[in-house]
């Protein structure tokens, strides 16, 4: 009985190594690890690889300031089609990597799309911890000869607004939730006859309502800041003056092919109305939740002579024309002017993972500045396009439970 419970061992144990011969070149095949080197939690597995560090999720792109250190080549600018790829490729690094650390939101970035009489000089976009994006484009016209003036603008932005709000961000799960905040720039000139219209900045924050309880809409903001600085016309050897802009928020403007506006979006307020100048009044939006969503208010100057109501509420449009008496001191001066809209859309389709546009702002300043000649008229920059982008972004389900 001792022999055959001897025998009954060897066997067991000859068997045990030949599974081993058998199976270690397959554990080596698929590179695996010993057990004891590899240790996971679920908590582990639910955290970033890696301490969010904003440089790892910044672009910064600029021209050559001189175009004689640049190629010999016609100089355009920057791409704008490059430049936009690789923002969305940096935003959706940040979403592989921390999406499951946020809470449920929108997330998104805005269109680079200069007008075709300007090129871009400078480009910076970076992805904040929260998710939001904050994006800066520098422009400048077909004939520009030197970026100088524009890329130390850019330099300033990217010391003052760009660290400022990296710094000083608000915690996760602010009301509102921002989304976005884009900044477009351009100055506006005419190489030949020595003419500088001027220089215009549209600054935009978008914002998802984050704190209603309407199960069946979503709630978005949008606050414009739009800066415009007469110029001057070396030929003439006067100024220009600030004359008339157009400044829209259009909530449902298809940007791309297949992508479209918010599902059933309906612009339900904007402010301010039609104003009178020179003076300064209080802006205010309301989700129209009765109570249980945001209320903003903010102030803005209004300049001499005024601002028109040009808003269509059927088209889910808000517009805003500024006025500018010739004569008045805020037409020879920098003036900054502050309107902003909130719109609902569906929700349930909202949600759906699709990336919809989020309203376009549009700043036109074909008739901006003008210049009262003794023996004619300059206005303009008459060919100008629009300053404007759209804001593209999704529905992320954020932390996992």
């Amino acid at each position: 009985m001792v022999e055959e419970m001897r025998i009954f061992r060897r066997g067991v144990l000859s068997l045990l190594l030949l599974l081993v011969i058998i199976c270690s070149p397959i554990v080596t095949a698929l590179d695996m690890q010993p057990a004891e080197e590899t240790c996971t939690t679920a908590t582990d597995a639910l955290s970033p690889e890696k301490e969010y560090d904003p440089e790892d999720y910044t672009l910064v792109r600029m021209v050559a300031p001189d175009l004689n250190t640049a190629d010999s080549a016609p100089d355009q600018g920057l791409d704008p089609v490059t430049l936009e790829n690789e923002s969305r490729a940096l935003l959706e690094t940040f979403v592989r990597e921390f999406g499951e650390t946020l809470p449920p939101g929108y997330l998104g970035m805005a269109g680079v799309t200069p007008p075709e009489d300007a090129k871009v000089g400078a480009y910076i976009f970076r992805v904040l911890p929260t998710g939001e994006t904050i994006q800066y484009t520098g422009l400048c016209g077909k004939a520009c000869l030197d970026y100088s003036d524009l890329l130390t603008r850019a330099e300033e932005w990217k010391e003052s607004e760009l660290i400022a709000e990296t710094n000083e961000l608000t915690a996760t799960g602010s009301n509102p939730s921002p989304i976005a905040s884009v900044t477009l720039e351009c100055s506006y000139d005419r190489q030949e006859y020595g003419e500088d219209y001027g220089y215009a900045k549209i600054k935009s924050t978008y914002f998802w309502d984050n704190v209603e309880t309407d199960r069946y809409n979503d709630y978005f903001y949008v606050k414009t800041y739009a800066q415009t600085d007469p110029g001057v016309n070396c030929f003439q050897g006067s100024v220009f003056r600030n004359h008339i802009f157009e400044i829209s928020h259009d909530w449902v403007h298809n940007g791309y092919p297949g992508c479209e506006h918010l599902p059933y979006a309906d612009i339900t307020d904007y402010s301010p109305g039609q104003t009178p100048g020179y003076t300064t009044v209080t802006a205010c939006l309301s989700s129209s939740t009765g109570g249980l969503g945001t209320s903003m208010s903010w102030s803005t100057e209004v300049p001499d002579y005024r601002v028109d109501d040009d808003s269509h509420h059927s088209l889910d449009l808000a517009k805003w024309d500024e006025v500018f008496n010739y004569d008045a001191a805020c037409s020879q001066r920098q003036f900054v002017f502050r309107p902003g809209s909130t719109a609902t859309c569906l929700q349930s389709l909202s949600r759906d993972g699709s990336i919809y546009t989020i309203c376009r702002v549009e700043m036109d300043c074909h008739r901006g500045w003008l210049y009262d000649g003794l023996l004619f008229d300059i206005m303009g920059p008459i060919d100008a396009g629009p300053l404007a982008y759209n804001l593209y972004a999704r529905w992320e389900d954020g932390w996992t439970t």
